[in-house]
């Protein structure tokens, strides 16, 4: 497999047109992008595995993790290693890619 070709260098204007551009016209642009690169009809299963829940120290006031506040979610202790790559072998053989 190659490697991509390098995008081309940003000018200062570019990126400010880039700003400015509305954003739906913005995601018009990207589905093009993405149509060009990728099967528009492939859907990529991933599974998502939470190895530590609760608990976090970080003050995210928009968080449910941060033990700072109350969300009800319990704190549980950080997953195995083992049990870990026990979980993603599972996610990967019922078809998750990611």
């Amino acid at each position: 497999m190659s490697n991509p070709p390098s995008p081309p260098a940003w000018t200062l204007t570019a990126v400010q047109e880039l700003m400015a551009a509305p954003l739906n016209d913005l995601l018009y642009r990207a589905h093009g992008v993405h149509r060009t690169h990728f099967d528009p009809n492939a859907i990529q299963l991933s599974t998502l595995l939470s190895v530590k829940t609760g608990g976090c120290p970080e003050d995210c006031h928009y968080c449910p993790q941060s033990l700072r506040y109350t969300s009800g979610v319990e704190s549980e202790p950080l997953l195995p290693l083992d049990e870990v790559v026990s979980r993603a072998k599972q996610a990967q053989s019922a078809g998750a890619t990611r």
